[in-house]
């Protein structure tokens, strides 16, 4: 195997390719008309114009990746997150046309990817939320008399929050029966939705599990209860919420739910956690965005092992070999406002991230880029490792006050409220945790945000011991002395 396309961009196309280089495989690319100067083209050794400038145009459309494939002559495709990556279709075209899919095999995948039947497997090893798919408004009716509200509906084929859908009442339940199985069909060509009893405020926590013919092995958990719109925005590992005794549990259960599956290559099994007790939620069957804080604090790289696994090799590991060390967390920098968290296209002026031990920065962006408006709004993932927690955090926040981005607002701001909020200190925070934060004031965030977005670097001016500008945003993190502080008299 000397060649491999990464059917994907941004950040995760350049980390591929990293490993790429590391097993001697040669790492090949495609881009839109939107990324003709995107960095991941320049991480590529051979690259092709895919055209187009919506997803559906480029990397979504598979004829165009398959022709990439056969012109460039690659023996393997990693298709990352999002797009093509959990597409049985994709996957069933590859084995079909002999080229070698990095992933879990087409059958697999069209066991995972339906949530309705992941779930059937499950239930066999782990509770799962009471619900059941359902095709007829008539149907949702009498499925609410039986379990009652609050319930969720969910696409089935689905991902990302979107076709994601919370009712409290019988007059929201139509329209969003109705906008669920639309948003759905656009999404992922099936209006295909399920719904089940929803479990108000839980953890998200997930087990990085990734296996061969031979064997299914788990990585660990993660933490992921911090989400807007249902949006992971930081992460950590290991949870700070689960003893030895439930975290070998939860990682013995996800093993066995991927061994029944006979799944191959990386994925997470998904659970929520609340009280003492889990429901399984869904198996993610592909690299996800937060890997990279499983992979500081366990020394493994998991691209390297998709790849050995999609190959003759296989794992090269075993589950002795697994010892996490440390804590790790990852902000996601979104280009988005920190105030709404509405997306923002523009020029990055400047783009000078933090350089520390124990840092890793994974991003495809650099001073000059023109952010396209037609993809995700994430333009950094920012990991920090500790020895312990409190480490990791302190790290976490030197970093994010260090970290220069200019010529676009970025969900920085939030992330150092976020990392200063009690209940984050404490361990103690669930899926509500972003709704729960408070105002400063709108003015102030406003102000905030202006600023974040056409200073490259911190104030200069201030005295000793008077607050640091760059810390301040929409949030309270709890401590009464900032409002106090005569410093807020800038913004009054």
């Amino acid at each position: 195997m000397s060649k491999l396309l990464i059917a994907n961009r941004g950040e995760i196309a350049t980390r591929i390719a990293r490993s790429c280089r590391k097993l001697g495989i040669s790492p090949c690319g495609i881009y839109s008309e939107a990324d003709k100067n995107s960095l991941h083209v320049k991480y590529c050794d051979e690259v092709v114009s895919i055209g187009g400038l919506t997803p559906v145009e480029s990397y979504l459309c598979m004829g165009k990746v398959i022709d990439a494939i056969k012109k460039l002559g690659c023996d393997l495709v990693h298709p990352g997150y999002g797009f093509l990556a959990e597409s049985a279709e994709f996957s069933e075209t590859c084995e079909k046309n002999g080229i070698t899919f990095v992933g879990p095999s087409s059958k697999t995948l069209g066991l995972s990817g339906d949530k309705v039947r992941a779930r059937e497997v499950a239930s066999k090893f782990a509770p799962v939320v009471e619900g059941k798919e359902i095709s007829m408004y008539d149907e949702a009716v009498s499925l609410t008399e039986k379990i009652g509200f609050p319930l969720i509906i969910k696409a089935v084929k689905g991902g990302g929050g979107r076709g994601l859908r919370i009712v409290n009442t019988y007059q929201e339940l139509k329209n969003a029966f109705a906008s669920s199985k639309n948003e759905a069909s656009i999404s992922f060509g099936s209006d295909r939705v399920y719904i089940e009893k929803y479990i108000q405020n839980p953890r998200h926590i997930e087990v990085q599990i990734i296996g061969d013919k031979s064997d299914v092995i788990h990585l660990g958990e993660r933490e992921c209860s911090v989400q807007r719109r249902h949006q992971k925005l930081i992460e950590e590992t290991p949870s700070p919420a689960l003893t030895p005794e439930i975290r070998d549990k939860l990682t013995k259960i996800a093993v066995a739910i991927a061994k029944e599956m006979a799944y191959t290559s990386a994925g997470t099994v998904e659970f929520l956690y609340k009280d003492g007790g889990f429901y399984f939620m869904e198996l993610n069957s592909r690299i996800q965005v937060e890997h990279p804080i499983t992979e500081m604090v366990t020394g493994i790289d998991i691209v390297e092992q998709q790849i050995h696994v999609s190959t003759s090799k296989g794992l090269t590991i075993k589950q002795t070999d697994v010892m996490p060390k440390g804590h790790a967390i990852e902000c996601r920098i979104n280009a988005e406002h920190p105030v709404t968290f509405v997306p923002h296209v523009g020029t990055i002026k400047e783009f000078d991230p933090p350089k520390e031990d124990g840092v890793r920065i994974d991003t495809a962006m650099f001073s000059g880029y023109s952010i396209p408006s037609f993809y995700d709004s994430l333009i950094s993932k920012l990991i920090c490792f500790g020895n312990n927690r409190r480490e990791a955090i302190e790290k976490m926040m030197r970093s994010l006050s260090s970290f220069r981005i200019s010529g676009i607002p970025t969900t920085i701001p939030f992330h150092l409220s976020a990392l200063r909020d009690k209940r984050f200190l404490d361990g103690n925070y669930d899926t509500s945790f972003v709704d729960q934060l408070k105002y400063f004031s709108s003015k102030e965030g406003e102000i905030a945000a202006a600023l974040f977005s056409v200073i490259p670097k911190k104030f200069h001016f201030l005295p000793k011991n008077k607050l640091d500008l760059w810390n301040s945003s929409r949030f309270d993190w709890s401590n009464e002395d900032q409002h106090n502080d005569p410093y807020f008299g800038w913004n009054k």
